[in-house]
């Protein structure tokens, strides 16, 4: 169980980085790993792992289109406006949220930054790489105001390569999209059709939903060489009544309890979940996992393939193994598979 970083470490070719789904997202490959062999199947083939006596577990979260551009007006300079981009990290209360803004240096506490006639910001402070943004909406509500200018906010290594699309605003939302909060996408549900819960349906697969609204943090790297080191960025998270008893009931009868993702899992196998015995909650969720942790609920996993260094990378260790984990990735990198966001995907039983 190595604590390095280096150990989470892996190549690629950048041409295997994905900048756009599938036409037809659930026939992604599939890279499935069961009673320690390895198989290659297509999304659409997952169900066949699933069967009535087990649970997946959906994120129901919705992304804003929260990357803005704006101008900084200051007092001091008022002949000078210069563009910034804003990305909103985390809600701190209210209106106030944690943002990241390029270029920071041209910025300081007490900026205004003007992005509409409806839509501006003061700097409250700026910790951290971060800066913290009081925003004015006017009449508007926030969310109002960000889906009528914002951009939807892809990864970095996405927006460095092609920028940004009309069309993400569709294939960067997951069909479960339902409560606005999250400003990355849960990017396991992007292989799924509209009706696939019309799907889970007719076949009598039981599902359920919980909430994680994913952060920025998801995209900030490890920059300690001794994981444990590492302060994981913590996300809203909830879990209500009805999901709560379906996975009290899968783990009762020994059902498969199958994450769609790892923000699923990170809520899942949180300790405020687990330690206090699988019930609904709502609160702030800060998981790390990492190999050593032992699964309580998630028995599966359906997840894209992550970043090497990565948080999500370290996770797949800790549910798969080490040396699995290796050997999936490098299997996955031999075959050509499309990675990350919107790339291919791999189904894990341990």
């Amino acid at each position: 169980m190595s604590r390095d970083l280096d150990s989470y470490n892996y190549s690629y070719p950048d041409e295997l980085v994905a900048l756009d789904p599938l036409a037809t997202k659930d026939q992604a490959n599939m890279l499935v790993f069961k009673k320690n062999n390895f198989s290659h199947q297509r999304v659409s083939d997952l169900l066949k792992y699933v069967s009535a006596n087990d649970l997946l577990v959906f994120n129901n979260t919705r992304v804003m289109p929260c990357r803005l551009t704006g101008q900084r007006v200051r007092a001091s300079s008022a002949n000078t406006k210069p563009k910034v981009n804003v990305t909103l990290n985390k809600a701190i209360d209210g209106n106030v949220w944690t943002t990241f803004c390029k270029p920071l240096k041209k910025l300081k506490k007490g900026d205004r930054i003007i992005f509409s006639k409806d839509l501006s910001a003061e700097i409250l402070s700026i910790n951290f790489a971060q800066c913290v943004m009081n925003f004015e909406t006017g009449r508007k509500e926030l969310i109002t105001c960000l889906k009528e200018i914002g951009d939807m906010p892809l990864p970095p290594y996405i927006i460095k390569k092609r920028g940004p699309k009309k069309a993400d605003f569709k294939s960067y939302q997951t069909p479960f999209a339902e409560i606005d909060g999250s400003v990355a996408a849960p990017t396991a549900s992007l292989h799924f059709p509209d009706d696939y819960i019309l799907r889970l349906r007719r076949k009598n697969i039981p599902y359920c939903f919980i909430t994680l609204h994913v952060s920025g943090g998801t995209f900030l790297p490890i920059r300690e060489t001794n994981i444990d080191k590492h302060k994981m960025h913590s996300e809203f998270a909830s879990v209500d009544e009805n999901a709560a008893l379906k996975i009290r009931e899968t783990l009762k009868r020994g059902g498969k309890l199958i994450a769609v993702g790892t923000t699923v899992m990170r809520v899942l196998e949180s300790s405020i979940f687990v330690n206090n015995g699988f019930q609904a909650f709502n609160g702030s969720v800060n998981t790390f996992l990492k190999p050593g942790h032992d699964f309580k609920v998630c028995s599966g996993l359906f997840t894209n393939f992550h970043l090497p260094k990565s948080t999500l990378f370290i996770l797949v260790n800790a549910f798969l193994g080490i040396k699995k984990a290796n050997e999936l990735y490098k299997l996955a990198i031999e075959k050509r598979y499309r990675l990350f966001s919107y790339g291919d995907c791999c189904l894990l039983f341990p």
